[in-house]
């Protein structure tokens, strides 16, 4: 007896396209910035550790370098001058920025429903779209999964939004 699979319709596949890149890509870019958040903690304390005069030893090197580099003023720098040059127009800007505004923002809400799960083959095609080959993406794919469920990111059945354009 051969039970018959309805065709997946477009939206159906880009739906589980999605669902599946939301699994994957959202926990390794949490994942990435925890280390982010790390490399900078370790910077921290080694620019601590040097500037007391611990010793480096023979095999590594570490310095701290000053360097003057030219930044851009903030919005704020740039209204309080240009409040001090112009200050009764700077009262009109200050209270044109702190008006509130109603945004009228879309998302598309999306998932999975009840009862349905995603195969291997979403989370090959999500992993495949980012450019990785599929040998690597079969072995990756999986502990990718298992970081995600580390993360608590992993329900497939969850309702899911995303921003599709801003007002």
């Amino acid at each position: 007896m051969c039970i018959e699979m309805p065709e997946r319709t477009e939206i159906e596949k880009l739906v589980r396209v999605l669902v599946a890149s939301d699994i994957t890509y959202r926990p390794l870019k949490g994942f990435g910035e925890r280390g982010v958040r790390r490399l900078e903690k370790t910077a921290k304390e080694i620019s601590v550790l040097l500037k007391e005069g611990e010793e480096t030893g023979d095999r590594i090197f570490a310095r701290i370098e000053k360097r003057d580099e030219e930044e851009a003023r903030t919005i704020r720098q740039g209204i309080d001058a240009f409040k001090k040059e112009y200050p009764e127009m700077g009262e009109i800007l200050e209270s044109k920025i702190t008006e509130k505004r109603m945004k009228n923002n879309k998302y598309l809400v999306y998932g999975l429903q009840t009862g349905f799960k995603l195969g291997e083959e979403d989370y090959l095609r999500a992993m495949m779209d980012l450019g990785v080959d599929r040998r690597v993406a079969s072995s990756l794919y999986p502990h990718t999964i298992a970081i995600s469920e580390m993360l608590k990111k992993a329900a497939e059945q969850a309702q899911r939004r995303i921003l599709v354009s801003k007002s």
